[in-house]
């Protein structure tokens, strides 16, 4: 078995805005001003699509160092989408993503076969795309290998 990881992140919610501390680094959260926010920072759903952003490149370095996987770079766009009436009480719409759309591109020199197998095993093992998807949340993953640019 591995060793345990316990993380901890404190936080003081001030009108709309939460500023937090994980560690020595402070992440604040905000809501847009159509949302009753002052729009001073990221809003709360925005940071956990960009937590999935996050966990996917690392478990992308991790895997593709276990392959032999030639990674250059992986840039994403991330999607989600869901019913804001929910989280604003109505109880017959879920208040979380209803579909939640990943899209990488992938800049190697290894074939798109590759790029599936290491795309595969990030799925697998990323624990934010996991908790998405294990809570029965639609995601879509797809990665695709970046066009080469001609080189001067």
């Amino acid at each position: 078995m591995g060793q345990q990881i316990k993380l901890r992140v404190k936080g003081i919610g001030r009108g709309m805005r939460t500023d937090s501390v994980a560690g020595k680094h402070k992440i604040a959260i905000d809501e847009p001003v159509t949302m009753g926010g002052k729009d001073s920072a990221i809003d709360p759903l925005s940071a956990f699509l960009a937590s999935l952003v996050g966990c996917e490149n690392v478990m992308a370095k991790i895997i593709a160092k276990e392959m032999d996987f030639d990674l250059q770079g992986i840039s994403f766009d991330v999607e989600g989408e869901l019913d804001s009436s929910g989280l604003m009480g109505n109880l017959e719409v879920k208040p979380y993503f209803e579909k939640v759309v990943v899209k990488a591109v992938v800049e190697t020199s290894e074939s798109q076969e590759r790029i599936n197998e290491m795309q595969a095993a990030v799925d697998l093992r990323c624990p934010v795309f996991r908790t998405i998807k294990d809570a029965g949340i639609p995601i879509e993953n797809e990665w695709v290998k970046a066009p080469v640019t001609a080189q001067i």
